[in-house]
């Protein structure tokens, strides 16, 4: 397992470096850029002033020699510095992924807790009520657009209802309440985005777990089980389980990039300081330094969580070993 460990980790550094150069070449080719958007809606600013703002941010080089740069300045562990503030593009980084990480990580738990046994229940009863219901609720799911779900929720509960905040991660009043009401008022502006994060990954889990399920079902290590005279949830729990959680735990493998990089419309919506809101604005602002770290840290994450499915495997399926 180690040798192998090490060959998919040296494996992904050319992997990588060709990620970023795409990513590097295709927000260069967008339309705008940085000096654009700062010197447009002023009639005052010379030709000279714009090329002395390139010259600045060091788009006046070609494009090779800017990725040159980008890249040393990686190695060294520097991501560069903001093109709006100045600041580093690290610190603005960890600054966000606290929040967008505790959204994403609660959306996951809510959706494993609720997929997987309405997954189960409708391989293990197919047509029943319950598994037509959940049949239903999955093509919801699917269908219902998140930003109108997230304003919809918003306008119900939060304005008609007043029981939820509607946006941010604080009252006004934060600072004057004791511990217990910041950990509660915490908690309810988390409800919402929660939530619609979480909903569409629901209809999406379960439906692929109940296939699964239905699938490990149909062995003959199963019908073995239940000729053996096994009990039912031992032969369900224990032998089918197992083997059915094989497309989940891929599916996990590949949505481990979204517990960092956030939900831009969520994020947007409820005002929530996060990873997809930064996102969203460095790409409005043509912030390059910005976008590159965004682009580069989900670029490692989908590559370390396709590795941790692959050694997943192993500890689910006994059958699957790394040599």
């Amino acid at each position: 397992m180690a040798s192998y460990l090490l060959r998919r980790l040296l494996g992904m550094l050319p992997l990588l470096v060709g990620i970023t150069i795409v990513c590097f070449v295709v927000i260069h080719l967008a339309p705008g850029g940085p000096t654009d958007l700062q010197t447009d809606l002023n009639p005052k600013v010379s030709a000279q002033a714009r090329a002395r703002l390139a010259a600045l941010y060091g788009l006046d080089q070609p494009l090779h020699m800017q990725y040159g740069r980008w890249l040393m300045q990686l190695v060294r562990g520097d991501l560069g510095r903001s093109f709006a503030d100045d600041r580093p593009v690290t610190s603005k980084i960890l600054e966000r992924i606290p929040v967008t990480l505790t959204i994403e990580l609660l959306a996951m738990a809510l959706i494993l807790a609720v997929a997987i046994p309405i997954g189960v229940t409708g391989a293990v009863r197919p047509g029943s009520p319950a598994d037509q219901c959940a049949t239903f609720v999955a093509f919801v799911g699917f269908a219902m657009p998140s930003f109108w779900l997230a304003l919809m929720l918003m306008s119900w509960f939060g304005v008609r209802l007043g029981w939820l905040p509607i946006s941010g991660l604080q009252s006004l009043d934060y600072e004057a309440m004791r511990w217990w009401e910041r950990w509660l008022d915490g908690a309810a502006h988390l409800v919402l985005p929660v939530f619609v994060s979480a909903f569409g990954g629901v209809a999406g889990f379960s439906r692929f777990m109940r296939g699964s399920m239905a699938e490990a079902l149909r062995q003959p290590y199963v019908r073995t089980a239940v000729a053996k005279g096994l009990p039912a949830s031992r032969v369900v729990y224990r032998h089918a389980l197992r083997n059915a959680l094989l497309p989940v735990v891929t599916i996990l493998g590949l949505s481990v990039p979204g517990l960092i990089s956030g939900s831009v419309i969520v994020e947007a919506i409820y005002a929530i300081p996060g990873m997809g809101r930064l996102y969203f604005d460095a790409v409005m602002a043509r912030d390059y330094p910005i976008i590159m770290g965004v682009l580069l840290i989900g670029a490692v994450l989908t590559l370390l969580g396709n590795l941790l499915a692959d050694v997943a495997y192993a500890v689910v399926d006994p059958r699957i070993r790394y040599e």
